[in-house]
């Protein structure tokens, strides 16, 4: 079964403003299941890249795309996972993701949960465990942090604890990625000892 994705559009008043914006589709290779005013339904979520497209190409007829609530609202949510997990965040004593969620967007963190689960096709909770995964990476290759920094800053209980979820998003340890880092350095650093 297919599943269909709705955007959402200002300005459209007319059957003729139905065939113009069917048309910019048409001309982007967008198959669309259904227009109305105010509303085209695709086959799937365009990509963000295709999404400016369709944008543009709107605003030069003088429509204006708008984002439905649920866009916005993931938008929201991975922009709260950026700040929170950016390795520079103040972790409270029990920390939870989901009261600053519920804080900042003020729904309850289930529906929101299920609603980003839905559009994104992952759970938040993986998403979360995805990002602070690559956030490692990025710290164990760039930096000299320790483990247990890398640990604290990015709000895992301990440094085990971050090597046992590592180890299992990636199949990898964390060692790894530091022989990765050491052989930057003699690459960029020849005849230096790495430390």
């Amino acid at each position: 079964m297919l599943s269909s994705h709705k955007i959402f559009i200002k300005g459209m008043v007319c059957e003729r403003c139905i065939l113009a914006v069917k048309e910019i589709f048409a001309d982007l290779h967008v198959p669309i299941t259904g227009i109305t005013l105010g509303e085209v339904t695709t086959i799937a979520a365009l990509s963000d890249p295709d999404m400016k497209v369709v944008k543009e190409k709107l605003a030069a007829l003088g429509f204006t795309l708008l984002e439905d609530k649920r866009t916005r609202l993931i938008k929201q949510v991975k922009s709260l996972v950026e700040e929170v997990y950016a390795g520079t965040y103040d972790f409270p004593d029990n920390f939870k993701f989901s009261d600053v969620v519920t804080r900042a967007v003020h729904q309850p963190y289930p529906v929101v949960s299920a609603i980003f689960s839905e559009l994104e096709g992952v759970t938040l909770e993986k998403y979360i465990m995805e990002y602070r995964t690559e956030k490692v990476k990025e710290l164990l290759v760039y930096t000299d942090e320790t483990l247990a920094d890398i640990a604290f800053r990015l709000g895992y209980s301990s440094a085990p604890h971050l090597s046992r979820q590592f180890k299992a998003q990636t199949g990898l340890n964390t060692s790894h990625f530091k022989e990765i880092r050491k052989m930057k350095q003699s690459l960029t650093h020849p005849g230096e000892q790495s430390s």
